[in-house]
């Protein structure tokens, strides 16, 4: 059967829409504001369908069935008789708990289709013909619009009650009108908001595979379903998926990346963004991706060296008080030191291979601001990779006891800091809205001693 709207006048939007405006606004009179303008306007050659229009008037939802039933079996061919039990289960269906309607809405949805066959057939141009589909939005609408009332702007946050409620109406809006993707997506979102992870995927899976109208939007969420069951490889083979569909959208492989990284595929990770640049060597904005897929693992290394110097200087206080003590035990005190050397050595290892990414990443955006030097983006990165790396050396400066290595350590942060001045200024500069510009300029002024700058910054900052 064919659908009973066309696709393309179906919203498709993924934001709560609240009471979307329709051609009928109070339902069921509407329907039946309808069928007294079919009465006025027209006589109907058919007494059972004269007698089901006076019945759908009367509110006897039952007595319509039966004239149109009575209708049916008298012309089989025409379409009026299923056109009104189809408004005719529509208007029962609104008459009970939103929790009881979905079986009556399938009964309106199968005559309406009915009807609308026979009408095209016959190429019959009457007035219930021609608002077939106004009946349509009308019934949907009504449940659409009910089930986003009871939700708040941030779905998760809706209480249990408004979400069950939400959900028994967004089942209805999809059942009389199963290409509405709105409908789908929130009826997605409350499912996943009530804990129903596989109800929030079937019908995530439903809107890409089934109905062939999913977008980005609909990847996203599904990868997302699919990662919180812990089920990452998944995620990636539909991702991976997702960027042969819309090769053009970069995200994509920035998520997949993401995903790579989560479960600590590092090498596919970067892989994967690597090809952007293999399928355009010129494009900057690519090697700012790869830069910053790098440069994500360069900060987790770094979170883990901060880690064990944290632990180190723990450590090293609890050995200076152990040996403070009478009749310290000297082999203990020896096993403390060998166990601070070793996570000295393993801070070291990662403080090198923190190094090593780091440089990747620079090299990249140093090759991208060669091609884009108005992107204050690259810029930006740029000042950030340096900025981390003096911070680390100035961690490293803290953790040393010779005085001579401290100063070197000293001098290697200060110049870091140095070289990622003219990248902020040079981003500020071409974004002088963006407050986060000048708060990185001014920890960076403050930590050289810059006083002026650091308060021309901070003005700008609204620190």
């Amino acid at each position: 059967m064919s659908p009973l709207l066309d696709k393309k006048s179906l919203p498709g939007h993924h934001t709560i829409q609240k009471d979307k405006p329709m051609k009928y606004n109070y339902f069921p009179q509407s329907l039946i504001a309808i069928a007294m303008f079919f009465m006025v306007w027209s006589c109907a050659a058919d007494p059972n369908i004269e007698s089901a229009r006076l019945a759908l008037v009367q509110q006897d939802f039952e007595e319509v069935v039966r004239s149109a039933d009575a209708a049916i079996e008298a012309n089989p061919e025409s379409g009026d008789g299923y056109y009104y039990k189809g408004v005719a289960y529509a208007s029962m269906a609104s008459e009970k708990p939103a929790d009881q309607r979905k079986e009556d809405y399938e009964l309106a949805r199968e005559n309406l289709l009915e009807a609308r066959e026979r009408y095209e057939a016959q190429e019959v141009t009457s007035n219930e013909a021609q608002n077939l589909n106004d009946i349509i939005i009308e019934t949907w609408g009504y449940e659409h619009n009910r089930g986003v009332r009871p939700l708040s702007d941030d779905i998760l946050s809706s209480p249990e009650d408004s979400l069950l409620l939400s959900r028994h109406h967004f089942i209805n809006a999809t059942t009389i009108n199963p290409d509405s993707v709105l409908s789908f997506n929130l009826l997605a979102e409350v499912n996943f908001a009530l804990g129903n992870n596989e109800e929030a995927e079937a019908v995530t899976r439903k809107i890409i595979y089934d109905m062939d109208m999913g977008d980005l939007y609909n990847y996203y969420r599904l990868a997302f379903f699919l990662i919180e069951d812990q089920r990452d490889e998944e995620a990636i083979e539909l991702l991976l998926e997702a960027r042969d569909k819309f090769p053009d959208e970069i995200e994509i492989v920035q998520e997949i990346a993401n995903t790579y990284l989560r479960i600590g595929e590092t090498e596919e990770a970067l892989d994967v963004v690597k090809e952007l640049i293999e399928r355009d060597p010129e494009n900057p904005q690519y090697r700012l991706v790869y830069a910053t897929q790098v440069y994500q693992m360069v900060q987790e290394l770094d979170d883990q060296v901060r880690e064990l110097h944290d632990e180190i200087y723990d450590m090293s206080r609890d050995v200076r008080q152990k040996a403070r003590e009478p009749g310290a035990d000297q082999d203990e005190i020896e096993n403390m030191v060998d166990e601070i050397e070793k996570k000295q050595q393993e801070a070291n290892e990662l403080i090198n291979e923190s190094f090593r990414f780091s440089d990747i990443a620079k090299e990249e955006l140093l090759l991208a601001v060669e091609s884009d030097p108005e992107n204050p983006d690259i810029h930006s990165t740029l000042g950030i990779v340096y900025q981390n790396r003096g911070a680390l050396m100035q961690d490293k400066r803290n953790m040393t006891e010779d005085l001579d290595e401290a100063e070197q350590f000293d001098r290697q942060a200060k110049d870091y800091l140095q070289k990622s001045i003219p990248h902020y200024e040079k981003a500020a500069e071409l974004e002088p809205d963006n407050l986060e510009h000048w708060r990185s300029l001014f920890r960076v002024y403050t930590n050289l001693g810059m006083t002026e700058e650091a308060e021309r910054a901070q003005e700008k900052s609204g620190l």
